[in-house]
């Protein structure tokens, strides 16, 4: 890739909720490498309204922050962030006893001339649409492939998994505490014109994963703001009477990569410290971003 091109949008709604507990971001990237690339950046937070908006907010503004002026590799410098994130959650924490029991899931993606690399913790997913299939490329900290994998060794039924009050449960996640789980990308992937990435938190899995790729497929040649407004309006038409706070990031490149790598080949590399056991409308474009350029932070549109 000659220089880094590509297009980007992003979007979010509360669903069931009267409050927004996700957050993003965006660094806008240079042309080379040294400029770190751009970056796509979603926390989901938890720990009740309060607490889950304020460790939401407080991990993407440290992210970026920290990210911009930090040099090196980019999974250094996205370990580094994640760090930093981490400890501001322990201060504050330490500070405001109102504030225990916070945290969030943390997904950062970063597009440059190498191609696309990644940390993650927690279960906001970052997929890849290929040739027209959607790739999961992070692992998923709930408890689902748990479940998943109690049932492939017959433990337990594909509905009894489906329907099990832990599913969604985190065995990962930014607290301020030792990270259970960390997922990185072990090598960049080599971005296609016709590829598509899609950072979400976990609202947006209400859809299926046939639906999700549907959705983008049918978009291909629409403005990536048409295609996020489109995977929002199915979400809303769902219906699921419990929506969870839904956030979509998508990228679209626009121009081919170098050397090309598939996601297979840029498998995960999980840090296991532990053994895991366990309304408002919509707000599109670059609203909500930081920008590597002004370094100011726009609100996400909430109501």
């Amino acid at each position: 890739m000659n220089r880094l091109e590509g297009r980007f949008a992003a979007g979010q709604i509360a669903g069931d909720r009267d409050y927004q507990q996700d957050d993003y971001g965006l660094i806008e990237g240079g042309d080379t490498d040294a400029d770190g690339g751009a970056v796509l950046l979603l926390s989901d937070g938890m720990g009740g309204h309060v607490s889950g908006e304020t460790a939401s907010r407080m991990i993407v503004k440290t992210f970026v922050e920290t990210y911009n002026r930090t040099e090196g590799p980019v999974v250094d410098r996205l370990r580094t962030c994640l760090d930093a994130a981490n400890d501001a959650l322990a201060d504050a924490t330490s500070k405001n006893p109102e504030l225990n029991g916070m945290g969030a899931t943390v997904a950062a993606a970063v597009v440059s001339q190498r191609g696309l690399e990644w940390i993650s913790v927690g279960d906001s997913p970052l997929w890849l649409l290929r040739d027209g299939r959607l790739r999961r490329l992070n692992a998923d900290h709930s408890m689902a492939p748990v479940l998943a994998n109690l049932v492939k060794l017959g433990r337990m039924t594909a509905n009894q998994a489906a329907t099990d009050s832990n599913r969604h449960a985190l065995r990962s996640a930014v607290t301020g505490d030792a990270i259970h789980m960390i997922d990185v990308s072990s090598e960049p992937v080599a971005l296609r014109k016709s590829d598509r990435v899609l950072l979400a938190s976990d609202g947006l899995m209400t859809l299926k994963e046939e639906e999700i790729a549907r959705i983008l497929r049918a978009m291909k040649d629409m403005p990536p703001d048409d295609a996020v407004g489109s995977l929002l309006d199915a979400v809303e038409a769902a219906y699921d009477p419990y929506q969870d706070n839904t956030t979509v990031l998508l990228y679209v490149p626009e121009a081919d990569g170098g050397e090309e790598t598939t996601p297979e080949d840029a498998s995960v590399a999980e840090d296991d410290l532990n053994e895991p056991n366990r309304g408002a409308r919509r707000g599109s474009g670059l609203s909500g971003l930081w920008s590597a350029l002004t370094g100011k932070l726009t609100d996400s549109p909430r109501q």
